[in-house]
């Protein structure tokens, strides 16, 4: 399956490239128990929620990154 910024998260997580994207933009968020009930969400829907506290620079690099890789 093809990972890009709408995949879900557990589909981001589960892609180690993409998961280490992730990580690299959101240091520690793979790690966070509270993402549990988002692993169904998609990435581009979970960014729009202001508990993310991404500022919109860092959202574009990571929605960038998701879609270059199985381009």
């Amino acid at each position: 399956m093809a990972i890009n910024s709408k995949s879900k998260l557990r589909e981001i997580l589960a892609d180690p490239r993409a998961a280490a994207i992730l990580d690299e933009i959101i240091p520690g968020v793979a790690d966070n128990p509270a993402l549990g009930p988002c692993a169904g969400m998609r990435m581009t829907t979970l960014l729009k929620f202001p508990q993310v506290s991404v500022s919109p620079e860092k959202q574009a690099e990571l929605i960038a990154k998701l879609d270059a890789l199985d381009a």
